[in-house]
């Protein structure tokens, strides 16, 4: 970014170019051998891999998919941006011209400068929500990007976290230890169920992430605006995602699972959109909020758990994920968002895990 805006005569634009023109910029830049070999280096770390960046995509001047859509949207910048999935390279131009980018590296300095404090007071935080057993000497790699496109998130043993939607050392500390989370309770969960390949492989998928998410949530969930928080208690939308997600993981337990978990996939966030121009129209960004069920229910289940039975209930559904369902009907009353979950899904649930 520096070496681009350099090249640029000391300010990035997203200017707009006729088709000749971007040839053009991009046949100049494309020969500068300086550029090339940053945008190599930046492209060489694991948070790009060819798995994670698969679905962005580039269309002028050059039609790209992947790790060459970057290469193609990095290497026009100096001049223009081009028409990139989700707007990123935008969000590039306007984070780094813009005062978030020196509160984000100010609290990155500091989380640089207390690295290993900081380290082990996430590690404390996620202990109290984990397994007795969970094995916390796993290797955990961490990568802080700048791309506008992909929040947090955790694969595997590696954790990344974009810069442009975070901008002081709370949210990052918070955020990390949602990721960190994740992937250790990813270690002991996989070992826990390692017999379960021969059930429902998809509605296994689901009921996965919604548990993960869940309680990973615990630990953020302050950090949402006045404006989320409303939509995380507004009980219409909250039976709205009730009745879907229920249906969800009856269709899952039925016939072509795979397909149906590959359309909700597919659609998930277009109904997140739709659902927050439904319920909140033109309030909250539609990706940041994201009304679905993964993400609202699995907060509201954990956190009513909590509430009602405390934290010993709490460690009981962590450690025993397939009683999830029928603690929380335990404690269910009619002050709780979520509703009273129906038997065959309880059982479904159960059986599965």
């Amino acid at each position: 970014m520096n070496y681009s805006e350099e090249k640029a005569g000391g300010s990035l634009d997203c200017k707009r170019l006729k088709k000749s023109a971007m040839k053009a910029a991009y046949a100049k830049n494309i020969n500068d051998s300086r550029l090339e070999a940053l945008i190599d280096s930046l492209l060489n770390s694991p948070a790009y891999s060819p798995e994670i960046v698969k679905n962005d995509r580039t269309f002028r001047p050059k039609r790209a998919r992947g790790i060459e859509a970057y290469r193609v949207g990095l290497t026009v910048l100096p001049d223009f941006c081009i028409n990139m999935t989700a707007g990123m390279n935008h969000y590039w131009v306007e984070y780094w011209n813009s005062n978030y980018r020196h509160r984000a590296d100010s609290a990155l300095a500091k989380l640089k400068e207390n690295e290993s404090e900081i380290i082990q007071s996430i590690i404390l935080r996620c202990k109290t929500l984990l397994p007795d057993d969970t094995d916390m000497r796993i290797e955990i790699d961490i990568y802080i990007i700048v791309d506008g496109n992909r929040g947090a998130f955790q694969t595997d043993n590696m954790i990344v976290l974009d810069a442009v939607n975070t901008i002081d050392l709370p949210q990052f500390i918070n955020l990390l230890t949602h990721e960190m989370h994740h992937a250790y309770y990813l270690n002991w969960f996989d070992k826990r169920t390692s017999d379960n390949k021969h059930n429902k492989r998809y509605l296994f998928e689901y009921q996965r992430g919604f548990i993960f998410e869940g309680i990973a949530q615990l630990y953020g969930y302050d950090d949402y605006s006045p404006e989320l928080k409303q939509m995380y208690s507004d009980k219409a939308l909250i039976t709205e995602l009730f009745d879907e997600w229920i249906s969800m993981m009856r269709k899952l337990d039925g016939a072509f699972p795979k397909l149906k978990y590959s359309m909700y996939q597919m659609r998930e966030y277009k109904n997140a959109a739709k659902r927050m121009d439904k319920y909140y129209p033109g309030k909250i960004d539609s990706y940041a909020g994201r009304p679905t069920a993964m993400y609202y229910l699995s907060y509201n289940i954990y956190n009513s758990i909590f509430e009602r039975g405390g934290h010993v209930k709490l460690k009981y559904v962590i450690e025993n994920p397939d009683k999830l369902l029928s603690v929380y009907n335990e404690l269910n009353s009619e002050s709780m968002f979520v509703p009273q979950i129906p038997d065959d899904v309880v059982a479904l649930w159960q059986d599965n895990l």
